[in-house]
């Protein structure tokens, strides 16, 4: 695990870890209704709200779970070898998308 600092952001997760999470992130995001979810509000204001309180579970399938499920997200596509990278590192993870919520949303909405 590296550590970098970016804009005064300490920034934990390694490249790659940093590059699954924000595609995980946007596969999330893409499949959310707006129109329904965030009526009278910001959709990333909603967005970031909900990666903070989903990463308070012990695990990313959890997260991912629980994320998905206050979205109204009734499936996502994701290789499960991504699920395992992030879970193997849940501790830097979930940690990171707490400290760090909207630097991770913002490079999840970059994602092409």
């Amino acid at each position: 695990m590296s550590v970098t600092c970016y804009g005064g952001v300490l920034l934990s997760l390694a490249g790659e870890v940093e590059r699954d999470l924000a595609a995980l992130l946007k596969t999330v995001y893409d499949k959310a209704n707006w129109k329904r979810v965030g009526r009278n509000s910001d959709k990333l204001d909603v967005f970031s709200h909900k990666i903070k309180a989903a990463s308070h579970q012990e695990s990313i399938p959890r997260f991912l779970d629980k994320l998905c499920y206050s979205l109204g997200v009734q499936s996502v596509v994701v290789p499960v070898e991504v699920v395992r990278l992030l879970d193997a590192q849940r501790g830097a993870v979930l940690k990171a998308l707490r400290k760090e919520t909207i630097f991770y949303m913002l490079l999840a909405t970059e994602v092409k």
